[in-house]
């Protein structure tokens, strides 16, 4: 009696499993497809090979299998072997949210977008990512309202997984088991409604553009460049690093997290068990340790990491490093600098990249012609004398023209050779001219992991190779990451931790910095830039931020809480105020020419930071997230970001919580005991982390996921949840489960007491949900915070009827 099909492909499965049972990955695609993929779909689940199409072409995409003919029943998205994905570490959960798997791995996010896009535009249901070893198995194109990403996946960690639960496996996707749909049933087993549309969907143009008026579109572009673009002036470069450069690691005082949390962020992670990682910075400037790997004392063949969060100022840190702290000791040296932050998305060819940058620097701003006669001759010098020693030596004597030919030949080779002939100039520089050459491979931070390791080989290859010393820059996640298992996990490193400064005192110093460049007249400008803005209201307006700033500390508040840290966020921030068409421009200038003064509120702040450049509250673009927002339609699930925030907040300040960190399932396990599901709990999760609110400690194998709150989930929870300014702005953006209450808020208001009406409407409309809502004690009281925002909504009406009275509105 021969075997069943089930029986064989277990025993296919068994064997792939074993062939493959050792952990090492470097496969391409290609290799990938054809030593697993190929094997586990064809020979193990037996799908017939002319019921496949590979590479099908689909107005302008391409997927890499589609199972089934005529039908289309399956699309796979194949990955080589080495993009590893960080899956749930439970392995008794075969069925996970899609939500927590994306925030977990950048790669395998865009590949299930990329696959669940390719499943709708051809309408097929089934959708699989599949890297040989691993596999994620989802619904790719829905018709019950759920959106693909936002619905479950079966889960197969590794190929003992998918042989140890072997059933699972081939009732999902074997070619004899399609026909039931038993996974769809899994999938979607105890799918929840999707709640009602938000008041954004009656909206036209939603999210829509903010007009300004001329004042306002030229105190914009005067923004941008005294914020932004001083710092990429080089005439000024020296200039500004010397006035306005902010030491790093100094703790906020304005902080709504514990500086407990704010000193260790980078240990937490992971990244403080070794005695190579060190602070980039001491009491008395940049510590001796990195200042002697400038200069290229007690380095190994090793490059040397500077590590740092997205935004702390890395490149700041560089610039003063090389500029200000190592002037002296540069003085005769070469620094080679590469931006990746500023140069295409797409290189195929990374290492050429970096050659050809080292190559144009050398030439235009050392004056060296690599590819000159003296030059090159002088490089090769001691070939060259060689040379003469060689086969070719008698030519000099019989036939002198020949033997330069043979020479011009030979240092055509050399020069042809890239890679070579700039590691034997630098050699050249440094022994001959005795000249430090210093290579720092900057921003590689605002790329994708896979693009950050790239990089880092690079930099390992000219540390180990050229006698000189690379430095390159990278985020804390993908370190940790890497040193588990990338390409980190092959070196011992010396890394230096740059943290950011305080965001109060970098925003305080431009401000001043521009204010002091103002010449008579009111004019700032950069001529190497081609710009000169003219203004008699610009000083006035740059005294009116800094006034503000340094009287009105929830001002500043607010932009190193929101930033978390971040100055590129925070500047950002700032920038978005200046010339905000959510802001009366032309009243802050008329009352502080008229008064000598004007003091920025905190509300009219808020407006420019929540709203931005649209209309409308848009959660895809605002610093700020809707913390009402809900995927079900039940009214209690309003306060479940609330009351996540706020158990992550209060276990922080445990003694139980590891630098600010909790475990995932504690907080989970608290959510549940409230009575919320776990799909809601996975939402409210991947919403927080996207939005910054929550934030994970660098995954670990052998540790429990683990999560804490950032100062901006913080600062959304202490202050913003309360202010009018917050609830006006997110009220479209949040589903009314009260059907009556659906027909009577309006999306579409514009006058202020119109919006103080819809905003005591939307506070009365969450007071009822909250009488459906679980308790908890000494927790989040959603009546506290309802009882202050009704108190500032008095407070505003009280302010307007004031100035109607006085004729001053």
């Amino acid at each position: 009696m021969s075997d069943s099909p089930y029986d064989v492909g277990f025993a296919r499965m068994e064997a792939l499993a074993q062939e493959h049972s050792d952990t090492a990955v470097g496969r391409n695609e290609a290799a990938t497809r054809k030593d697993l993929i190929d094997r586990l779909f064809f020979e193990v689940l037996q799908w017939p090979r002319n019921l496949c199409t590979v590479e099908e072409s689909h107005e302008g995409t391409y997927t890499d299998y589609i199972f089934g003919n005529p039908e289309k029943k399956l699309i796979v998205e194949a990955k080589k072997e080495g993009l590893h994905f960080e899956l749930p570490i439970d392995k008794s959960s075969r069925v996970v949210a899609l939500g927590s798997l994306m925030r977990k791995n950048g790669n395998l996010e865009r590949a299930l977008k990329q696959v669940s896009g390719y499943c709708t535009s051809r309408g097929v249901a089934l959708a699989a990512v599949c890297n040989g070893r691993q596999l994620v198995v989802f619904i790719g194109s829905r018709t019950d309202g759920v959106p693909p990403i936002e619905g479950r996946a079966l889960v197969f960690r590794s190929l003992e997984e998918m042989l140890s639960d072997f059933v699972n496996l081939w009732n999902g996707l074997a070619y004899p088991a399609i026909d039931s749909k038993q996974i769809l049933h899994v999938l979607t087993t105890d799918t929840l409604p999707p709640p009602p549309a938000k008041l954004s969907r009656t909206l036209v143009h939603f999210p829509g553009v903010k007009r300004r008026n001329d004042l306002e579109l030229e105190l914009r572009i005067l923004g941008e460049i005294f914020l932004q673009d001083l710092v990429k002036s080089s005439e000024l470069e020296s200039d500004f690093l010397e006035e306005c450069y902010c030491s790093s690691g100094a703790l906020s005082q304005y902080a709504l997290v514990s500086k407990e949390i704010l000193r260790n962020r980078y240990s937490a992670s992971g990244e403080g068990k070794t005695k190579s990682v060190t602070a980039a910075r001491d009491k008395s400037g940049a510590s001796k340790e990195l200042l002697n790997a400038v200069i290229a004392k007690s380095v190994t063949q090793r490059p040397v990491i500077l590590l740092g969060d997205v935004g702390v100022g890395k490149t700041s840190f560089i610039n003063h490093l090389v500029s200000v702290e190592a002037k002296e000791e540069l003085e005769r040296g070469i620094v080679l600098y590469v931006d990746f932050g500023r140069e295409p998305a797409l290189r195929t060819d990374l290492e050429k990249y970096v050659l050809d940058s080292f190559e144009r620097q050398l030439r235009e701003k050392q004056g060296i012609d690599l590819h000159g006669d003296s030059f090159v001759r002088g490089v090769y010098h001691g070939d060259l004398v060689a040379m003469r020693k060689g086969i070719y030596g008698f030519l000099q004597e019989s036939d002198p023209l020949a033997y330069k030919m043979k020479e011009a030949e030979f240092l055509q080779s050399k020069i042809d050779n890239q890679s070579g002939h700039l590691k034997k100039t630098v050699e050249h520089l440094i022994s001959g001219e005795r000249r430090t050459v210093v290579a720092f491979l900057d921003n590689i931070d605002q790329r994708q992991d896979d693009f950050q390791e790239q990089v880092f080989l690079i930099a390992q290859s000219l540390a180990e190779t050229w006698p000189i010393t690379c430095f390159v820059t990278m985020r804390p996640s993908t370190y940790s990451k890497s040193r588990r298992q990338g390409s980190l996990s092959a070196y011992q490193n010396r890394v230096f931790t740059i943290s950011p400064p305080r965001v109060d005192l970098v925003i305080k110093k431009r401000l001043e910095y521009a204010l002091n460049k103002l010449i008579d007249g009111g004019v700032l400008a950069l001529s190497s830039e081609g710009i000169s803005v003219e203004s008699h209201m610009l000083r006035e307006y740059i005294e009116v931020l800094i006034d503000s700033l340094e009287r009105n500390s929830s001002l500043a508040e607010c932009l190193d809480n929101v930033s978390a840290g971040n100055v590129r966020d925070a500047l950002d921030l700032l920038t978005n105020f200046v010339g905000s068409g959510h802001v009366d421009t032309g009243k802050i200038l008329e009352i502080k020419i008229k008064t000598g003064e004007y003091f920025i509120p905190l509300h009219e702040f808020l407006r420019a930071v929540i709203f931005g450049d649209n209309q409308y509250y848009s959660p895809e673009t605002s610093f700020v997230a809707n913390v009402f927002d809900i995927i079900t339609p039940r009214g209690s699930e309003h306060f479940l970001t609330p009351f996540l925030l706020d158990h992550c907040w209060r276990s922080s300040q445990t003694s139980e919580a590891e630098k600010g960190y909790i475990a995932e399932s504690d907080a989970r396990s608290s959510m549940q005991d409230l009575g919320y599901l776990d799909q809601q709990i996975d939402a409210a999760l991947d919403r927080a982390v996207r939005s910054k609110m929550l934030d994970y400690a660098a995954a670990d194998d052998s540790a429990p996921t683990r999560v804490r709150i950032t100062q901006r989930g913080a600062y959304i929870l202490q202050r913003l949840m309360s202010q009018f300014v917050y609830l006006d702005a997110v009220v479209t953006d949040v589903p009314f489960v009260d059907d009556v209450a659906r027909l009577e808020i309006r999306g579409n208001v514009h006058r202020i007491d119109e919006r103080l009406e819809r905003g005591k409407f939307f506070l009365s409309y969450l007071d009822r949900q909250w009488d459906t809502a679980p308790r908890v004690p000494n927790g989040f009281d959603w009546e506290v915070v309802s009882l202050k925002a009704k108190h500032g909504i008095a407070e505003v009406e009280r302010r307007i009827k004031t100035r109607r009275e006085s004729n001053l509105f």
